[in-house]
């Protein structure tokens, strides 16, 4: 199911979905003479994806903390949704070694790993690298005032360093990893579905 938590869409199907599980279980509960037992599932997956958004969009309140940062959850936490589903609160999992170096660097780009497993004026520079091969340059020239056209990333960010932050690498590369973050730049996607039509 996709969802969007922020927005509240396909929530409710993914509600529906996680409760559905539970009505067989339950039968077989009561056939034994049982009583019935809330769904208990697992919100887990990639730091910084939703995970405590869609419990709070599940409940209509806010109940677990949630932020734009990545770690904010930092350990399990059990939510009682309804009568009829119970959600473990997870904290981000990243696999303790990325084989997928792309995979990596788009994570990084994301702040879903932490600083220090990075350089951030090596991920600036991919992300201008990232943008000019998805086509997704003109936030750039709104934001400051020139687009990473036929420059690489590293050249681009040296351009804009010297251009409004005195050759400050550093403050610039934090400011365009910020802007992306932030969705300063518009809503850019870091990679695209091959082949949508093939979906079902």
């Amino acid at each position: 199911f996709f969802a969007n938590a922020q927005q509240g869409t396909g929530v409710v199907a993914i509600s529906k979905a996680a409760q559905s599980v539970g009505v067989e279980i339950n039968q077989k509960r009561k056939e034994r003479g049982l009583l019935p037992r809330p769904v208990r599932a697992v919100v887990i997956g990639f730091p910084n994806v939703g995970k405590s958004a869609l419990i709070n969009r599940l409940l209509n309140k806010r109940v677990v903390e949630s932020a734009r940062r990545a770690g904010v959850t930092r350990a399990l936490r059990w939510v009682r949704i309804s009568d009829q589903l119970e959600l473990l609160d997870a904290p981000g999992i990243i696999p303790g070694r990325l084989n997928d170096q792309v995979a990596a660097v788009k994570l990084a780009i994301c702040d879903d790993i932490g600083e220090a497993g990075y350089d951030r004026q090596s991920m600036a520079a991919a992300l201008v690298e990232l943008c000019q091969e998805l086509g997704y340059i003109d936030g750039f020239t709104a934001r400051y005032g020139s687009a990473p056209t036929t420059l690489s990333g590293a050249e681009y960010l040296h351009q804009l360093a010297d251009d409004k932050y005195r050759g400050d690498l550093e403050r610039t590369s934090h400011l365009i990893l910020n802007d992306f973050r932030k969705g300063i730049l518009g809503n850019i996607p870091l990679e695209l579905p091959t082949d949508l039509t093939t979906r079902s």
